[in-house]
């Protein structure tokens, strides 16, 4: 969570209102993005978000697949 200060928030919200979309939207379409893919750059690809996308697909190869069957519910007699 993040809160925004007045000036930060208008100056989101033209930029948003420009694009015809919601500052969330901006937000999770343009800044994020932007900001993980410099923040990756300055640090070489080694940043924390990198380490973990990397942990977390190197765990997911090795985890196996639990498949289970999906049984419906025997109706009780009366």
């Amino acid at each position: 969570m993040q809160s925004l200060g007045d000036s930060a928030y208008t100056k989101l919200r033209k930029i948003a209102d420009d694009r015809d979309i919601t500052v969330q939207e901006l937000i999770r379409a343009i800044v994020i993005p932007d900001w993980l893919k410099i923040d990756e750059a300055h640090n070489g690809g080694n940043s924390q978000s990198e380490r973990h996308r990397k942990r977390i697909s190197r765990a997911g190869a090795r985890t196996p697949t639990l498949h289970m069957a999906v049984v419906p519910k025997s109706k009780k007699k009366q």
